[in-house]
């Protein structure tokens, strides 16, 4: 069985304490404690309207700065959920990210014991660059 989301969700796998993201080593207090960083396994496939602002971003972006520079309130605060929407829309499968404790839906597998969290692309809170 495949978990595909729908709308604004991304299905993640919570990492375990102990394990090691880059060179940061999640504390071990309590070991398989589920911690606020997670790997995205599954996300939404781009929508026609999302891969056409995506494709045309620079375009969209440098209209709205030039709205926003002579005074445009609309367009700054639209350039900025343009922003937002970019950053989150350029996600992708296996992508490490940090998450908020509680929020999602977590559920298991039928043969898989391994917890999975459904989030909103609200929650999630960062990427976390394994630089």
């Amino acid at each position: 069985m495949k978990i595909i989301p729908f709308g604004d969700r991304i299905l993640c796998k919570r990492r375990k304490v102990g394990e090691k993201v880059g060179s940061i080593i999640l504390p071990d207090r309590v070991k398989e404690r589920a911690t606020d960083i997670a790997d995205i396994i599954s996300i939404p496939e781009l929508t026609f309207a999302d891969q056409e602002i995506l494709d045309h971003a620079e375009e969209i972006i440098k209209n709205l700065t030039e709205k926003a520079r002579s005074g445009d309130s609309d367009a700054l605060i639209t350039l900025l959920r343009v922003n937002e929407f970019i950053k989150i829309k350029t996600l992708k499968e296996g992508d490490a990210v940090m998450i908020s404790k509680y929020v999602g839906t977590e559920f298991h597998e039928k043969d898989n014991p391994e917890t999975l969290t459904l989030v909103r692309e609200s929650d999630i809170i960062g990427v976390v660059s394994e630089d």
